[in-house]
């Protein structure tokens, strides 16, 4: 039985309650109290010692993050499923697709996330632009299914996703036949490459030449033969060599009995799409992408799990969290997916005017944010394309699928303009405001925010934290302080730079008492010590993982200044 979360786009994850009722009644209550027991650590590759025994990677369990941000809307818990890479039961070998009706299909998706990050990656899917179905929280990313215009829609409104999978062959590992190992004979036999590698224009099959210089593969699964004709100095082809999509395949392994290597996973399931290429293409095969895998025509990922493999087209090609906005990079600066998740936990989703039916805001009443420390802008340019409203993936002008030979340029195109129709070009009662001591930095920012198109609406300015009185008594504050790891250049200035971070945390925390009165406070610290030397107590963590080290997100709230008698 899958269970739908139906999370709306603003109304974040008030409904989970009524859907764990639904559960209780459906399936017994002493079968969703079993299924609630969480994972409280995130596995991955370099963490696999952290992964709870029974729980796949990307299985849907509810995690530590997910029931912190739960905790954060007044759910205590919510309904945990297992399955591998959202394939339940047993898993099919073909790719899964759905059948409602004679003229509708739906195809399985992933959509992938940082760690902790995956129940604000969900309430997005569910949400009416993108309209996914049964949405399934996992691990470091969410499983869906929908039509194809779904996966243009989540590519185009995703802000805390990292990249879309569309599902094309999952299924147990096969023993290997001869000398091939299980990974090459489960892609050799997958799908049917040709449909998916050869150009449009290109004949699906052609006769091998016996001159031919490339040969199609024998049984064994080695490396096909190269052989040229020395004697007469070139190869001569009989017929005229068809074109390719090239592609790359990138692997990740865990607790497989006969593989224990990302890198050979993803060698081998190139050597089987080659062979396959080869056999059916007269001994001709793709070339590789020039640039890497990520700018491949088709990118594919393959998930090994405990002998389980799911084989997915990657629609995004590069991280998502990639907008377009930016060539130039601060070194401190925050990934575009991590501020656009944070600003939601915070509610800047919901408290902006026009945002459905959970605006706190009152009548007439401004809401205004501020980053006292705001670097090079991301959380300031991702809360002004929150509030005009502009889908993320408009900025980015290629994706892979519009290569692929199923595209459906007509859906995309509508997909598109109706989300150019939904920007909103100017903004009543909102307010962007931010400071930082850096020029360097401001100047990005005004450089990135005027790419993005949303310069108009940022109030910037220059001061040290001390010297900044903010214009307006901010109603929410958002910043991501240095956390005395990222900015350190070299352990002779470790502890200078540790001095440094305690005394600018030192004074954030000044500073919100005198100038932030009542406002609600969000922090992302990666050291606990000096998150110390504000003097404020968090009532609020959540755990996430930010480049591949466990951060907190932290949540005060300002008390107003005390009465004297």
């Amino acid at each position: 039985m899958g269970t739908s979360v139906g999370v709306g786009p603003f109304r974040t994850l008030s409904t989970i309650p009524a859907a764990i009722s639904r559960l209780d009644r459906s399936i017994g209550a002493s079968t969703t109290t079993s299924l609630r027991k969480s994972c409280f650590e995130w596995s991955s590759p370099s963490t696999k010692r952290f992964q709870r025994p029974g729980c796949a990677p990307f299985s849907v369990r509810a995690d530590a993050s997910s029931r912190e941000f739960e905790d954060s809307v007044n759910t205590s818990s919510r309904p945990s499923r297992f399955s591998n890479f959202g394939v339940k039961n047993r898993i099919q070998f073909k790719a899964r697709e759905v059948r409602r009706g004679e003229n509708e299909t739906l195809t399985k998706y992933f959509a992938t996330c940082a760690p902790g990050l995956e129940t604000v990656l969900a309430a997005e899917l569910s949400s009416p632009l993108i309209g996914a179905q049964e949405v399934e929280v996992g691990k470091a990313g969410v499983s869906f299914v929908g039509l194809k215009v779904t996966g243009y829609k989540a590519s185009l409104w995703l802000r805390t996703a990292v990249r879309v999978l569309v599902q094309l062959a999952a299924g147990p590992l096969p023993e290997g036949r001869g000398r091939n190992d299980p990974v090459y004979t489960f892609i050799r036999d997958a799908i049917d490459w040709p449909s998916i590698l050869l150009d449009d224009s290109s004949s699906h099959t052609q006769q091998p030449d016996s001159n031919e210089r490339y040969r199609p593969r024998s049984n064994s699964g080695g490396r096909g033969d190269e052989m040229s004709n020395s004697r007469a100095g070139t190869a001569t082809h009989s017929a005229q060599a068809p074109r390719f999509r090239n592609f790359g395949v990138q692997s990740r392994v865990w607790s497989c009995t006969d593989i224990h290597n990302s890198a050979f996973a993803s060698v081998r399931a190139k050597d089987a799409i080659c062979d396959a290429m080869r056999e059916a293409c007269g001994g001709h095969r793709p070339e590789p992408p020039e640039h890497g895998g990520s700018t491949a025509d088709v990118p594919l990922f393959l998930f090994l799990f405990r002998d389980e493999a799911v084989l997915y087209r990657d629609m995004s090609g590069v991280s998502l969290h990639k907008r377009g906005y930016r060539d130039v990079m601060h070194r401190a600066s925050l990934n575009e997916g991590i501020a656009a998740a944070v600003l939601t936990i915070a509610g800047w989703n919901r408290a902006v005017p026009g945002f459905g039916d959970a605006n706190v805001n009152a009548p007439g009443e401004e809401r205004v944010l501020l980053d006292p420390m705001c670097g090079s802008g991301t959380f300031l340019i991702e809360a002004a394309l929150m509030a005009s409203n502009v889908a993320p993936g408009l900025m980015r002008r290629q994706w892979p699928f519009q290569k692929w030979h199923d595209f459906d340029e007509n859906a995309w195109k509508q997909c598109k303009d109706n989300a150019v129709s939904m920007q909103q070009s100017s903004l009543s009662g909102v307010r962007l405001l931010g400071n930082d001591i850096h020029a360097g930095a401001l100047s990005l920012c005004h450089r990135d925010a005027s790419t993005a198109g949303v310069r108009h609406l940022l109030e910037l300015s220059c001061k040290d934290i001390q010297e900044y009185k903010p214009l307006v008594v901010p109603s929410l504050v958002v910043t991501n302080p240095p956390w005395g790891e990222r900015l350190i250049d070299s352990r002779f200035c470790r502890n200078e730079e540790n001095e440094w971070v305690y005394e600018t945390w030192q004074g954030l925390g000044r500073f919100l008492k005198s100038q932030c009165s009542c406002a609600d406070v969000y922090a992302l610290s990666g050291n606990a010590e000096v998150t110390r030397a504000m003097h404020m107590r968090a009532d609020k963590k959540w755990p996430l993982v930010i480049g591949g080290q466990e951060r907190k997100l932290l949540h005060y709230h300002v008390l107003p200044p005390r009465k004297l008698a």
